[in-house]
């Protein structure tokens, strides 16, 4: 059945919409409209993005209700952009394993020119301190999906192999949950999908047992 809700869709850092297209898909199978937002950080600041955003959603959603997705520095995005007021019809935020604090492994390279070129403003923020703390925190219901299938090699806690399993929780979420899945691939995940499905529609991550 087609639903007049649409999912907007943003990629994590160094990626492209293409990594968000197995999720996408699967809404579409579910009834949903979906759309990709396409972003360049190398290019264009973390504030210029998030603009962006929001022009996108004005122009691309179609729908009297739309949901935001994102996975890493995605949900950055899309926390940046709630400094200004989205288009009218959100309604729910799912973050796919999102660095709510400041990153472990953008701290160790925030000084290195290479990685400084590759990922622009946006990935020399995510070691600021400063940055997070005046960081916006979604006025939406939002719940929170994290990772722990990463290696030790650069941390001392479970974490997803960017992202420690900390770091993803934000005050003020409506749920969380942990998977056991890598960063880079979370988002492609069958169960992701189902979970990023439950909470959109009853507002909460559905668990095969009682906590």
């Amino acid at each position: 059945m087609k639903k007049d809700e649409s999912i907007v869709l943003l990629h994590g850092q160094g990626r492209t919409r293409l990594s968000m297209l197995i999720l996408s898909m699967r809404f579409r199978s579910a009834g949903y409209q979906t759309v990709n937002f396409p972003y360049n950080q190398t290019i264009d600041s973390l504030d210029e993005i998030s603009d962006q955003l929001i022009e996108f959603i004005g122009k691309k959603v179609k729908t009297s209700r739309y949901n935001l997705i994102g996975h890493s520095l995605g949900n950055v995005i899309i926390r940046n952009a709630f400094r200004k007021e989205y288009p009218s019809g959100l309604g729910k935020v799912v973050m796919l394993a999102p660095p709510n604090h400041p990153a472990h492994l953008a701290k160790h390279f925030k000084k290195n020119l290479l990685y400084r070129w590759l990922t622009g403003d946006s990935g020399v923020k995510l070691s600021e301190e400063d940055f997070y703390r005046d960081l916006s925190v979604p006025t939406v219901p939002f719940g929170i999906l994290a990772g722990d299938k990463g290696l030790s090699l650069n941390f001392s806690e479970p974490n997803d192999g960017l992202v420690a399993v900390e770091s993803t929780k934000l005050e003020g979420m409506t749920d969380w949950l942990l998977l056991h899945h890598s960063h880079t691939f979370i988002m492609n995940c069958k169960d992701t999908f189902v979970h990023c499905q439950n909470f959109i529609e009853l507002g909460h991550f559905k668990r095969s047992e009682p906590e």
